[in-house]
């Protein structure tokens, strides 16, 4: 028995026994056109809505065009909400678009909405049941996308569990990625714990590296300590790769040291040469002076240091710029 079929088998039985937990009828929505409902959101839920531009400054709010694809679509104030509305498009009797919206969100449809009365827990399991579905188990697949997000936004342990699930046991790759992000981006601590985990004991590195990131959307306190963990233990070296590169992009105090430890001391060549261009990702004048002290690191060979001038050159600062001409310089009184 191979583990697509193991984890499929595994996940079968957690949402059955999740799906246990609750009993009632199932949502009659609709044969065809749009069905609405109201649910309790997860603490701290974002305020999901379309806007009139991506510009914070200039931004406003404006009424969400259902039956396209979302434009501007996200949170822009910051503002969160304790309430959302599942918005689902029925064709023949098979969803076809899904969107999860704050409460107070205005939209538009070419048809009449049906409001449906539920519970937040019998739409977890709608969802549960819509995400084994031929259709929304397509991997780049919007409205496998948006049930994974509508759960992640449901309030409660029914919902938070079938992601776990989900994110543990599903056979499908990006569907156990997208699982691991919208626990760490919306279910708060219990959520970063999970990704925290899977990051460190998931056999497919590919879903670790995705855990790497995930964990830097979240509000976990150890998001720093996790990478470097990751950066020097994985051993995949894509995995460490990422880690650095994430680390990088947190910005935080311990990056540089951390990441140049890893160029001196990493076996792999890939995983160094990664490790200078995580260097770039530093905010701007960091990023320049951790280069140039690569750059000037005789220890380091000079495939390195080349590399360390390479990313200088790409930057617009000032002082890679006045290094670079200082390089040329030398190079030619030489």
């Amino acid at each position: 028995m191979n583990i697509q079929t193991i984890r499929a088998a595994a996940l079968c039985l957690a949402l059955f026994a999740l799906a246990s937990q609750v009993h009632s009828a199932e949502l009659t929505l609709p044969r065809d056109g749009w069905a609405s409902w109201q649910v309790e959101a997860v603490e701290g839920a974002p305020a999901f809505c379309c806007w009139s531009n991506w510009d914070d400054r200039e931004a406003s709010r404006m009424s969400c065009q259902l039956d396209r694809d979302p434009s501007n679509y996200g949170t822009r104030d910051h503002a969160t909400t304790d309430a959302v509305r599942v918005y689902a498009r029925v064709a023949g009797g098979k969803v076809e678009r899904l969107r999860v919206l704050s409460a107070t969100c205005p939209v538009e449809t070419a048809t009449p909405i049906q409001v449906i009365n539920t519970t937040t827990d019998d739409s977890a399991r709608w969802l549960m049941t819509l995400s084994k579905s031929s259709t929304a188990a397509a991997e780049s697949n919007d409205l496998g996308e948006n049930v994974l997000a509508g759960l992640a936004m449901h309030r409660g342990g029914l919902a938070h569990n079938a992601l776990v699930a989900m994110a543990r046991e599903d056979g499908r790759t990006e569907t156990r990625k997208k699982a691991v992000f919208w626990l760490a981006l919306l279910r708060g601590a219990a959520g970063a714990e999970v990704a925290s985990s899977i990051m460190f004991n998931d056999q497919d590195a590919d879903v670790r590296k995705h855990a790497a990131f995930s964990i830097t959307q979240s509000k976990s306190p150890r998001v720093t300590a996790d990478l470097i963990r990751l950066g020097n233990t994985d051993k995949d070296g894509d995995v460490r790769a990422q880690a650095w590169f994430w680390l990088a992009h947190t910005g935080a105090a311990q990056s540089e040291d951390a990441i140049a430890a890893a160029l001196r001391k990493d076996a792999d060549d890939q995983v160094r040469e990664q490790a200078i261009f995580a260097l770039s990702q530093l905010p701007e004048e960091r990023a320049t002076r951790a280069l140039i002290a690569t750059a000037e690191d005789q220890s380091l060979s000079r495939e390195q240091r080349k590399r360390a001038v390479f990313w200088l050159s790409q930057s617009k600062a000032d002082a890679a710029q006045a290094y670079l001409e200082k390089v040329l310089a030398r190079n030619i009184s030489n």
